[in-house]
């Protein structure tokens, strides 16, 4: 998305009167990392930046739809013993000091290494930065030239450290065959038919009897693909059996949409410290596999990508997907067959599906410039198999780092206060 309509969005009209009167433009440095000064300005815009990302990832947004206040949620920050619980205003906060800290680590080890951003890509965002009016930012306490200090570490220091490392010519680059290897071990394809084998009232497992006819029911399913070979059949067929039925439920199991399970993105949770990833795809307390750029194209592009779509395929990186039960499942069947599995969907849940696993190369279309996915997802095959250890190592070398945030800048410009004064 072009950031003159990002500017324009939800968030920028809760933000858009905040700061002028909240006193946060002073002091003038609001952070020292390592030395380097951030301005106030600079902070803000991390903090703008925070916020648009928080309640976008979290749906925050419904909240305020359904007359709820946002502001009373908690957000899971840290991993492991160092899970807490914070509140949305305080998520933010630490956020916003995280992604400044990191981005002063990525700095430091882009100089140690020598590296340069991708010219085409540096211009890009300088032509996204002079899209941006001062009128559209000016009144949330920071500039076009503090916007744009952000944008550029934001969008640019991870791709320019974790490719520069990691692709070609990187003192770290991985072989043409490991990344060929990481992608024939783990990138599934594959159609599905699923259903739940809990009570979706009791939370309680199915009877042995309730189950023996889930399992007639799908093993009609396999027989009708065994006969005509084409799934997407059995999947409308399936869907029209849901739809003729009084409720959505099977003998009381909670039946699931064939078309909704998998996903062309995959998410693993992590250390809840906000990056642009890679691919300049910025996620907050997570890792995400990037398939977008900063600038997504715009809308007629997601609309020509829906229609080349086969709704019923569904593509993973198994490494990255957040539930190894099912892409367990899915890898237990063989390549160009369908069975019926049994496993337990997000660790907890038992199901029954029916799986048709498909070769990725076979079935997902080549681009434009006659690329196969083998080929277009090489810049996702090495995130899938480096970022996980990068990404430790700059967590652990920013920890190092000597860290000062003015604390009056931190109590007084925070993004609940931003919307008191917007409300004004």
């Amino acid at each position: 998305m072009h950031l003159s309509k990002r500017i324009k969005q939800t968030a920028c009209a809760v933000l858009a009167s905040a700061l002028l009167l909240t006193g946060c433009s002073t002091p003038a440095v609001a952070a020292t990392v390592d030395g380097k000064d951030y301005s106030t300005g600079v902070y803000l815009a991390y903090m703008y930046m925070m916020y648009q990302q928080t309640f976008t990832n979290y749906n925050l947004y419904m909240y305020q739809y359904y007359n709820m206040d946002p502001w009373d949620q908690t957000l899971k920050y840290g991993e492991g013993d160092d899970e807490k619980e914070l509140s949305v205003e305080d998520y933010i906060i630490q956020m916003t000091k995280d992604t400044i800290v990191r981005q002063k680590a990525l700095e430091n080890k882009i100089k140690e290494y020598g590296l340069q951003p991708d010219a085409e890509e540096a211009a890009e965002i300088e032509k996204q930065i002079d899209q941006v009016k001062t009128d559209d930012i000016i009144q949330m306490g920071f500039n076009k030239e503090s916007y744009g200090e952000m944008l550029r570490a934001y969008s640019l220091n991870e791709r320019t450290l974790f490719y520069g490392l990691y692709d070609n010519g990187g003192e770290r680059a991985m072989s043409e065959e490991d990344i060929r290897k990481y992608f024939d071990e783990n990138y599934l394809s594959y159609k599905i038919i699923e259903i739940s084998l809990t009570d979706s009232s009791s939370g309680a497992d199915l009877s042995d009897e309730k189950i023996a006819e889930i399992k007639k029911q799908l093993e009609g399913y396999l027989e009708m693909y065994e006969k005509d070979g084409d799934f997407d059949k059995v999947i409308e067929q399936y869907n029209k059996d849901k739809s003729s039925s009084s409720t959505t439920t099977t003998s009381g199991a909670t039946t699931t949409s064939a078309n909704t399970t998998g996903s062309d993105t995959t998410t693993t949770t992590g250390q809840a410290t906000t990056t642009a990833g890679p691919e300049g795809d910025a996620t907050t307390g997570s890792t995400t596999t990037p398939t977008t750029s900063a600038d997504d194209g715009g809308e007629d592009d997601k609309e020509e990508d829906e229609e080349d779509t086969d709704p019923n395929l569904k593509n993973i990186d198994a490494n990255t997907y957040d539930d190894e039960a099912f892409t367990t499942a899915v890898k237990s069947v063989p390549v160009g067959e369908a069975k019926i599995v049994e496993y337990k969907k997000g660790g907890s849940t038992n199901t029954m599906a029916l799986i048709l696993r498909l070769d990725p190369e076979e079935v997902n279309k080549e681009n434009e410039d006659g690329e196969s996915y083998f080929e277009q997802n090489r810049e996702n095959i090495i995130y899938g198999a480096k970022f996980e250890e990068y990404d430790e190592e700059i967590k652990e070398y920013a920890a190092t780092l000597d860290v000062k945030f003015d604390e009056g800048v931190v109590r007084k410009c925070t993004p609940r206060q931003m919307e008191k004064d917007a409300s004004k």
